[in-house]
């Protein structure tokens, strides 16, 4: 019993060994609790590791502007002060608009100039729109001075060059990382040394990029402008680049070189090299017009002119004495090579010279818009296979020049109807006066082919309704027109609007076939709106809203039920449509795969019932992880699903 003495309580009735009992629980209580005050703080740090986790993974895997606005705009101000979750934005394919414009009013110095993030930023895929301006990126004077760092960021951005340190100027390896870009600056070699432009290897390779022009010769030191051998293999280099377009493209550029003077590669040569024979030849072979800039001695050389008037006959006008390359027209080939540049006046002294006997030289002579019809000589206009062959590219004037039994002539108006180049009023024309070319099916056919020629409406009033042929009847012709022409689908025939192989043709053939086939049609052959999807939507049909929009208000509702058409939706990369698809489609795990694949966060659609099926979860986690974070709770902690 507790008795009290003093001021003090003794325990006189209280055995010794309840009181160290009774001692042993207080310290297992207090233990308990230091140990459950230690989980709690664990757990505490572990829910703000998650949380951080959580936004760090969101800014990776953010997939639109808005939704990256959106997570960056929820941090805190310290965490966008975080160089841990400035790079995790960085991983995103959007960036947010602090992120793009980098102010220093934002970001503080030793973020902006971190070589971690600064690369981050240069290996971003929208680099160039989101970093850089017209002046290029710049790069803070912290990080000039690493190599890795520069030769990185010369390769993504060349603009660099202008801002850069001098002592990268005359770099070699710094240059040739430039060349890697496949756009240059213009006059990039101003920002290099003068060792760096006179070293001849590192200029060849210049003249082998796709991006330069002629006029770089000028920035070339003077002693490889002085230089017979780089001279001539730089032009080489020039023109074996430009020689991987194709034939038209490769006119075009010529065209475009000739009209720029400063293009004229030897004025950018030294006086010697303007005298030089092999030098002067093969700047005129390329480029006629760099006869302005040889010597006086080569201007009136035969050789020299006769090359670059065969090049390009314009070239003439700096010959010496004016008026030279007549004297050149004795030459057949030569002649031959100038017939379909040379004004009136020398394509008939050219005419007269050499196509009085030979055949080809005056069909060569038709391409040439200088050339009136009477220039031909009488026994070649009188000569039905000569006018047939020259049918092929008549203009209207000639066309009218010929005397009207050639205009109906069936041989000459068969060779206008199978030619891809002729006017449309001449078809007209020949289609009037002789009519009897559209009872030869295969003409017919050609006709059809022929995108230049005709209008729908004139198509079927002047071949379909006047040919003696069945045309809307005959599934060969009709399957041949709507592959060229699929609006005239509504010319065929009753029985043949409806055939399968005809419709497969028209969605085959136009993305607009769906404006074209009545709806009637479309909810009766389910297939052709599928063929059409399949055939015509893709990743950039998607990245035109008014292609979307367009197809979208053509789609009849009602074939957004058919789960063939939303299937080819789907696998074409279209989006889940909510609105349209019936609930069933959410059952439907292919579908729902399909939809995932394209964009992860269509999983979101899957009903309640697939989000808690194991397997199917684990099916769709191997297609994008992303997607766990619309699974069930019941999964959500579950170990394979997690591992």
């Amino acid at each position: 019993m507790a008795t009290v003495a003093d001021g003090k309580t003794e325990y006189s009735n209280y055995h010794p060994s309840s009181i160290e009992k009774s001692e042993t629980r207080c310290q297992q209580i207090l233990e308990c609790r230091r140990q459950i005050k230690s989980w709690q703080d664990k757990l505490n740090r572990l829910l703000v590791e998650q949380e951080r986790y959580f936004k760090l993974a969101k800014l990776r895997c953010s997939a639109g502007s808005t939704e990256i606005h959106s997570t960056w705009s929820n941090l805190s101000w310290s965490e966008k002060q975080d160089k841990e979750f400035i790079l995790a934005a960085l991983e995103s394919k959007e960036l947010p608009l602090e992120l793009k414009s980098f102010d220093e009013d934002v970001f503080p110095l030793h973020i902006r100039t971190d070589p971690e993030i600064f690369m981050a930023r240069v290996h971003h895929e929208s680099f160039e729109v989101a970093f850089c301006d017209d002046a290029g990126l710049v790069v803070p004077p912290t990080l000039c001075d690493d190599k890795n760092i520069m030769l990185e960021v010369v390769q993504r951005q060349p603009l660099v060059v202008k801002s850069m340190p001098d002592h990268w100027r005359d770099d070699r390896d710094i240059f040739r990382s430039v060349l890697k870009h496949q756009e240059l600056p213009s006059k990039m070699l101003q920002y290099f040394s003068k060792e760096i432009r006179s070293d001849a290897e590192l200029m060849l390779t210049v003249f082998q990029h796709r991006d330069i022009e002629l006029s770089w010769m000028g920035d070339c030191s003077e002693r490889l402008r002085d230089d017979r051998v780089f001279f001539i293999k730089a032009i080489d280099n020039f023109r074996s680049q430009i020689n991987e377009y194709s034939r038209a493209a490769f006119r075009q550029k010529m065209r475009y070189h000739n009209k720029k003077p400063e293009n004229q590669v030897l004025r950018y040569a030294s006086q010697r090299l303007r005298s030089d024979f092999d030098v002067v030849m093969s700047c005129v072979r390329q480029w006629g017009m760099n006869l302005e800039h040889a010597s006086d001695d080569l201007r009136g050389n035969d050789k020299i002119v006769m090359a670059a008037c065969a090049q390009d006959y314009t070239a003439s006008m700096y010959s010496l004495p004016l008026g030279l390359e007549i004297s050149f027209l004795e030459h057949y080939d030569f002649a031959r090579s100038i017939i379909a540049d040379v004004s009136a006046e020398t394509l008939k002294l050219s005419l007269d010279k050499h196509g009085d006997e030979d055949e080809q030289f005056c069909l060569d002579s038709i391409l040439n818009e200088n050339l009136d019809w009477s220039m031909i000589p009488e026994t070649f206009r009188s000569d039905t296979k000569f006018v047939s062959e020259a049918a092929k590219f008549l203009s209207w004037r000639r066309w009218e020049a010929l005397p009207l039994e050639m205009k109906r002539n069936v041989q000459i108006a068969s060779a206008l109807v199978e030619s891809t180049y002729i006017d449309r009023e001449i078809i007209w024309d020949v289609l009037h006066k002789c009519p009897e070319v559209l009872s030869d099916r295969k003409l017919v056919m050609d006709l059809i082919a022929n995108h230049q020629v005709f209008h729908i409406d004139d198509l079927h009033r002047l071949v379909i309704t006047n040919s003696v042929i069945d045309i809307p009847n005959d599934k060969g012709l009709m399957l041949h027109a709507v592959k060229h022409h699929p609006r005239l689908w509504k010319h065929c025939s009753e029985e043949l609007r409806g055939d399968n192989d005809i419709l497969i043709a028209v969605a085959e053939a136009s993305s607009n076939s769906l404006q074209i086939v009545p709806s009637t049609y479309q909810l009766d052959h389910p297939e052709f709106v599928a063929c059409v999807i399949q055939k015509h939507v893709g990743r950039k049909f998607f990245e035109s809203p008014g292609k979307i929009k367009r197809m979208y208000n053509s789609m009849l509702r009602e074939m957004w039920h058919n789960r063939a058409v939303a299937m080819a939706w789907l696998e074409a990369g279209g989006k889940w449509s909510n609105f349209d698809f019936p609930p069933a489609f959410s059952e439907d795990g292919e579908m729902i795969l399909t939809a995932t694949k394209h964009f992860w966060a269509e999983f979101r659609w899957a009903s309640d019932r697939l989000k808690s099926v194991k397997a199917f979860v684990i099916q769709a986690l191997a297609v994008d992880a992303r997607i766990i974070r619309f699974v069930s709770e019941e999964l959500f902690f579950d170990h394979d699903v997690v591992m």
